[in-house]
């Protein structure tokens, strides 16, 4: 027997309608519900006439964390073989996608620079955010625009060189700062920076914390005339790694950085 929380009569304990009062006795618990994750979506890209490059770390191979496993022969010639296939393994996996082009050298402003070590002295010391290195007096007759973010927590210096290797614009660019690069002549171009701390004007080099790097794709800089006038190319470059880069670099030697 049970009571009727509504009459207060007692009625039979399976009863789920009240024979006195008619109400319903039978709860009825609703089920939860699970909210589903999000999902983010970024929306479509802004048409533009500018070609965006951004930089992001290049993903290593997948291939090189499976186990290699050495075959059960004592031959020495079979581990010879072995060994000669990981090292053209590693080789090829730490090539430069795309090559560097022999530096071509300029004997007009060819210096002599000392490789002796400087131990640099606090403050270190650093250029004014824009000054230029080098620049070619007969490549900037055009409408080409480069345009350089610096968003990282060094000071850059970025290179501008053609794709056969002369060298074009040297500019010095802040930690957190941009520059543009403008009036470039058409043609075909690559990018090399490098990041360091304490800056030796005799050198034209970093002294402290220094590494070079050359995006993988070249900048080619076209011009061409339509019904609305001159149409021309230009480019967005960041340093610093961001979300959705797409635009690769790879690691080069100082010593060749330095040559361009």
């Amino acid at each position: 027997m049970k009571k009727c929380p509504f009459c207060k009569k007692e009625i039979e304990s399976s009863t789920t309608i009240c024979p006195i009062c008619k109400m319903g006795l039978v709860e009825k618990t609703p089920s939860a519900q699970t909210s589903s994750n999000r999902t983010y979506t970024p929306p479509p890209p802004k048409s533009s006439k500018e070609n965006t490059y951004t930089y992001s770390t290049p993903n290593k191979s997948s291939n090189l964390n499976k186990e290699f496993k050495l075959p059960n022969i004592g031959n020495g010639w079979i581990i010879s073989i072995v060994g000669s296939i990981l090292l053209t393994v590693v080789l090829n996996y730490h090539g430069a996608p795309n090559p560097l082009p022999a530096p071509i050298l300029d004997t007009t402003t060819a210096e002599n620079v000392s490789n002796t070590a400087i131990t640099p002295k606090i403050p270190y010391h650093f250029l004014t955010n824009g000054t230029v290195l080098f620049s070619s007096p007969y490549s900037f007759n055009g409408q080409g625009v480069l345009n350089i973010s610096n968003g990282s927590g060094s000071d850059a210096v970025v290179k501008l060189i053609t794709n056969d290797g002369k060298k074009v614009y040297s500019v010095y660019i802040r930690a957190n700062n941009s520059y543009s690069i403008k009036n470039i002549n058409d043609g075909v171009y690559r990018l090399l920076f490098s990041f360091g701390v304490d800056w030796n004007s005799n050198q034209k080099k970093f002294l402290i914390n220094t590494s070079a790097e050359a995006f993988d794709d070249t900048f080619d800089f076209k011009t061409t005339d339509d019904q609305y006038g001159s149409q021309y190319k230009g480019y967005d470059i960041t340093l610093n790694p961001v979300v959705g880069g797409k635009a690769t670099t790879n690691p080069i030697d100082l010593n060749v950085f330095d040559k361009y």
